[in-house]
């Protein structure tokens, strides 16, 4: 085995424990190694903005507090898929974008309150749209009618692909803390949220910095040689990545530091399109699940895991009814 690092010992501390016979407390590292102590259920422990305990790894306290997520939204139902033109030759064949955008909607707002069911946090969803009638923008809205948390509806003041990821870089100005920009065409585990935001905070925690992240393991990935390592997320594993596509969440205190290379993935053309972001990746951590949390649904299959469909239907019967 590799050599393992332990905090010096406190030969009186440990003599207490002696005494006390305390024996739910590793001698070494002084952390809880019994999952029966005071946990009946032996299952891993989280609180929100305050602390997790792994079983096999110990308690982590949270040095860095979420305030606030700020989730930038953009849409345009007139708008065809990346690389998929032809409505036959989508991954979900004959489907139009307005259903597309329709159920991973109502699949993030699932994802939302999943998260808000046993959570507090102040949550406030930005759809910003391109080419949509008020129709499709009020039954956008009839999807919310029930949830907890802040929708908003804003018209993009620059037509186009880069004009909406501009209006986002606007809006998030106003941001308070956690940033996430998602585009209209990727569908949402239920534990998506949850799973991104307990995530931030061990890794922000163990790092001391700021981060990136990405929902999606996408299948490009394996096709690359960079060095990368493995975090702990909360039931998840995570891996640092050096690039991503443009549904990603971040800090407001990384659009203040990256402002002009955020905003140049709409200023400037880019091949690829999302080369300044991979720029501050250089410098800073960016990390992706392993296995998926968000599936991108334009025309290629979204994900090397085999139940990307399953979440599809599920939210599609959510709206839809039926198979």
């Amino acid at each position: 085995m590799f050599k393992r690092n332990y905090s010096k010992q406190n030969k009186l501390k440990r003599l207490i424990l002696k005494i006390l016979k305390v024996y739910g407390i590793e001698r070494e590292t002084f952390e809880f190694i019994n999952p029966i102590y005071n946990n009946h259920k032996a299952k891993n422990y989280y609180k929100f903005n305050d602390k997790s305990l792994i079983l096999s790894n110990g308690f982590l306290n949270f040095k860095r507090k979420i305030k606030k997520l700020d989730i930038f939204y953009r849409y345009s139902p007139e708008v065809a898929l990346w690389n998929s033109s032809k409505n036959w030759k989508r991954i979900i064949p004959n489907i139009n974008k307005e259903t597309l955008i329709k159920v991973s909607l109502t699949s993030l707002k699932k994802s939302i309150e999943s998260f808000l069911k046993v959570n507090r946090l102040d949550i406030c969803l930005n759809l910003i749209y391109d080419k949509s009638s008020d129709q499709f923008n009020n039954q956008l809205l009839d999807i919310f009618s029930d949830n907890n948390f802040r929708v908003n509806v804003i018209k993009s003041k620059i037509n186009g692909n880069r004009g909406t990821y501009l209006e986002c870089c606007d809006q998030a100005e106003n941001s308070e803390d956690l940033i996430f920009f998602v585009e209209d065409d990727y569908l949402f585990k239920r534990e998506a949220i949850d799973e991104i935001l307990f995530t931030y905070l061990r890794i922000s925690t163990q790092t001391n910095k700021e981060l990136f992240i990405t929902p999606t393991d996408y299948t490009f990935y394996y096709d690359k040689n960079y060095s990368t390592s493995i975090f702990i997320g909360k039931n998840y594993r995570w891996r640092i990545v050096k690039e991503t596509l443009l549904t990603f969440l971040f800090s407001r205190d990384f659009l203040s530091i990256h402002r002009n290379k955020i905003r140049a993935v709409g200023e400037v053309e880019n091949d690829p399109f999302e080369k300044p972001l991979h720029k501050i990746f250089e410098t800073e951590l960016c990390v992706a699940p392993i296995y998926s949390l968000s599936y991108h649904m334009s025309r290629a299959v979204p994900s090397i895991e085999s139940d990307w469909l399953k979440v599809w239907e599920e939210n599609y019967q959510e709206i839809y009814g039926g198979p």
